[in-house]
């Protein structure tokens, strides 16, 4: 920036700068937006706008571009989405008005998590700010959907921090600058003085008008407060306006759901597809949503199922009327999509930046609700009724905002014509003036032609000169005395009279008039939407839960999802259980997926998965947990039959995915996410892994994934599906009592296999790799080379295995390792495990290298 600003405008604009020192300002000029210096080569390069300069002429040129005022909204989104924060600076009066230099003022300040502008926000997803704090041995976690007004706080242990944050999935987190974190979203210092939970405290009962945070749920929990109050902060700074639409800070009770951590969300591609733009969701199958507020629930309650029985129960008996009630479920769905995002709609209004379009859609969406009502409440299911009675239409303000706002409103309520005639009288008597005018000039016109005897005389209006009569110049010897000369062209003379000034002066007045009533009566609106935020937040809420409950019911009937029922005693029961979305793939490849069976329960809770590489054994396992997670979200499930046990935490270990980036490799990145679960499950968890140790070398591997497995059954006795190509792994069925091998059938057609994709009671003695590898098309030379060099390593162990049996002929030159025959001589081997016979002979071979 230049340190001396040589003009008035100039050092307004370094005035307003230095208030938003880290953010672009854009820095309103009549109908464009500037922007200058810096900040003008930032967002001329990111908006791929043009780059000027202004001051040319007086050897320092300042950089600058510009938007225009009334497309801006798209630019800021695009700058948003890119992680800038942008901050308004608009003009607070009429240029004509000013006396001087304009009054400009800094309005808001959007950040990527405060932004409520449609454009940067997607309406199926949350938009969270959130503030992480640690206060002494706790942790405190809140977050705001600033365009939904939700508001949650949650205490938890500062070693769960991090995770908790990768879960939510933030656009932004405020923290201190000494707090070291890191991810997918904008970190933004605040200070220490800002959490202090006094402070907070007073802060959040002062601005939601409570005496205490009790009735949140935040009594005695000084980190969440202490988070929450510096979310509150941050949005006072950044918005600038009362912030009505808010929710109070409800706490979050982490103990009443399913807790899904990031590898496990992502292991599923519960909403995104672990390779980014390839292949399907279980979101993007079960969302049949008609509503953006119904669509964002439903995301809700997939990544965080639901633990509370009482809860399940209800949903489920919302889907099963619904799905069986198909034509009432149809004209549910058909109504519900009318309604536009009553959420994101109260929230732009609430903060000022929601116009004339956004009140007139609230309006509409709020007079369909009652029809919506009326065929909610005549549904059985009690949890459909207790819906339905919360769906509140607002009669009065959507019967006002109908009749203020006129059909076709302007998106601006600047440029005029939003409020619908009728509406006040004052604003049409107004208009009547201006409107009138037509018929007035035509009379001034018809008079002055009479009065001077000439025929072609004009009386017009344009917004540089004004109102003026026009006389040709053949004409000018009659032009009456009174005319004042105001313009001359060419071919004529532009005069005005006293009579024609003072009727200028009175249209341009009513002009002025009409656009100050009109926001005068637009903000009354506005005012009267912002005091009924918690009734409009209420209905959203409902009309989420309704949408949700037929979308759910919809993905059943298509599907043929069954309901799934809850055992007590933690069985886990699925008959003929099918993974939804490979199903669906299949369906659209013409193809039959082949269900299968599944049992668990306390007394047999782990089974280990042989078979062949592509022989569905990863489909079966994911399979098994995405039942659980759609039967505890509410929602029917891919089976013919389930009875479930309430499943506490799910935990998926699956595939390989190296984080060079933080230098992590494959296997450690493996030993990480299987530290996790081995330290944190539980009797009640379901624990999925898929192929665990095959990142380091074979013995390695074994031992850990053997080790693994004795760990689960002898510590936490969780469900474990643990799929695995070490066969030796099967020896544990044998040794541990609740251990059960499975195995994926397959059918030997010479040396070609058919995958039958059925799991049976067993285990697999061989891997078929090299049947895979010819499946997936490699050289035939290799595929033959491969088989020959298979068959020579199986002969060379057949040969190795009978000179076991031989007497040693013990070489003269080369004694024998006496410590070694004498460790040999000791073994006991019948009470020696496979997997402790592995490791010493790995030790003895290690001794006879060393000693070589």
């Amino acid at each position: 920036m230049s340190p001396e600003p040589s003009t008035p405008l100039m050092r307004q604009y370094h005035a307003v700068k230095q208030q938003v020192p880290g953010a672009l300002l854009l820095f309103r000029l009549g109908d464009f937006y500037e922007l200058f210096f810096e900040d003008a080569v930032t967002a001329a390069r990111e908006l791929e706008i043009t780059l000027t300069s202004r001051n040319k002429e007086k050897g320092v040129a300042i950089p600058m571009c510009g938007v225009p005022y009334h497309s801006a909204e798209s630019y800021v989104a695009r700058l948003i989405q890119k992680g800038y924060r942008v901050a308004i600076c608009d003009q607070m009066e009429a240029p004509q008005a000013a006396k001087k230099l304009v009054r400009r003022e800094l309005t808001r300040i959007l950040t990527p998590g405060t932004v409520t502008n449609g454009l940067a926000l997607r309406s199926g997803e949350n938009n969270y700010l959130a503030a992480a704090v640690r206060l002494a041995k706790r942790a405190g976690l809140a977050w705001v959907d600033v365009s939904t007004g939700e508001f949650r706080a949650a205490e938890i242990g500062p070693e769960e921090l991090a995770a908790a944050l990768e879960q939510l999935g933030p656009r932004e987190v405020l923290a201190t600058a000494g707090e070291e974190i890191s991810g997918a979203f904008l970190k933004t210092e605040i200070e220490e003085w800002i959490l202090d939970p006094a402070r907070a405290e007073r802060s959040l009962s002062d601005h939601f008008g409570v005496l205490s945070l009790d009735g949140c749920g935040l009594s005695n929990r000084p980190a969440a407060i202490a988070a929450a109050g510096a979310i509150l902060d941050y949005l006072r700074q950044t918005q600038r306006t009362a912030l009505e639409h808010l929710d109070r800070p409800a706490y979050y009770d982490r103990a009443g759901v399913l807790s899904l951590d990031a590898p496990t969300v992502r292991n599923l591609e519960l909403v995104e597809p672990i390779f980014a733009g390839e292949g399907a969701t279980l979101l993007g199958l079960i969302d049949q949503t008609s509503t953006a507020p119904g669509a964002r629930l439903l995301r809700q309650r997939l990544l965080a199922p639901s633990l509370e029985l009482d809860e399940i129960e209800a949903r489920l008996e919302a889907v099963g009327e619904l799905a069986a009630e198909t034509i009432v479920r149809s004209e549910l769905r058909k109504q519900m999509s009318g309604i536009q995002d009553l959420e994101r709609l109260l929230a732009r209004i609430a903060v000022g930046t929601g116009g004339p379009r956004e009140v007139l859609a609230l309006g509409k969406s709020l007079a369909k609700i009652a029809g919506l009502r009326g065929l909610a409440e005549n549904l059985r299911a009690a949890p459909l009724g207790a819906i339905a009675r919360r769906l509140d239409e607002l009669p009065e303000l959507a019967a006002r905002i109908l009749a203020a706002i006129s059909d076709a409103p302007p998106p601006d309520i600047a440029q005029g014509g939003a409020i619908r005639p009728g509406f006040d009288v004052s604003l049409d008597e107004l208009r009547g003036l201006s409107q009138n005018s037509r018929a007035h000039i035509a009379a001034i016109e018809a008079r002055e032609r009479a009065r001077s005897g000439i025929q072609s005389l004009k009386v017009r209006f344009n917004n540089v000169f004004g109102f003026y009569i026009e006389i040709t110049k053949a004409n000018l010897h009659l032009a009456p005395a009174d005319y004042e000369r105001k313009q001359t062209l060419v071919n004529a003379e532009r005069f005005t009279t006293a009579e024609l000034k003072e009727y200028e002066r009175k249209v341009l007045e009513a002009e002025e008039h009409i656009l100050a009533l009109e926001r005068e009566l637009f903000a009354g609106i506005c005012r009267q939407v912002a005091s009924e935020a918690q009734r409009i937040r209420s209905t959203a809420a409902a009309l989420a839960e309704l949408d949700v409950a037929a979308a759910l019911a919809e993905t059943a009937a298509e599907n043929r999802w069954t309901r799934p029922v809850f055992s007590a005693d933690g069985a886990m029961e699925i008959r003929a259980g099918r993974h939804p979305v490979i199903e669906r793939l299949c369906a659209a490849e013409g193809a039959r997926f082949i269900p299968n069976d599944l049992y668990l329960d306390a007394r047999d809770p782990i089974a280990i998965v042989t078979g062949p590489n592509m022989g569905g054994k990863s489909t079966y396992l994911r399979q098994a947990a995405l039942i659980s997670i759609l039967a505890q979200m509410g929602s029917f499930v891919p089976a013919e039959a389930a009875r479930l046990p309430l499943t506490d935490r799910i935990f998926t270990r699956i595939g390989a995915s190296d984080n060079l980036a933080r230098g992590r490799s494959t296997f450690m990145v493996e030993m990480t996410e299987t530290a996790v679960i081995l330290n944190t499950a539980t009797a009640r968890s379901l624990i999925v892994l898929d192929e665990v140790g095959r990142g380091t070398a074979t013995y390695d591997g074994l031992a850990l994934a053997w080790a693994v497995v004795e760990h689960i059954h002898a510590r936490t006795r969780a469900r474990t599906l643990f799929a695995t190509h070490y066969h030796e792994l099967t020896e544990l069925a044998a040794e541990l009592e609740g251990v059960r091998n499975l195995r994926v059938a397959v059918k030997e057609s010479g040396e070609k296999i058919i995958f039958l994709r059925k799991v049976e009671p067993g285990k697999a003695d061989r891997s078929y790799g090299i049947e895979v590898a010819r499946l997936a098309g490699l050289p035939l030379s290799v595929i033959e080379r491969a088989r020959e060099v298979l068959r020579q390593h199986e002969q060379s162990e057949q040969r190795a295995s009978a000179r076991v049996f031989e007497p040693v002929q013990i070489r003269l030159f080369e004694p024998l390792d006496h410590g070694i025959a004498a460790r040999i001589r000791e073994l006991k081997l019948d009470e020696l495990r496979p997997i402790e016979a592995l490791q010493l002979l790995s030790e003895l071979q290690q001794r006879l290298k060393n000693q070589q």
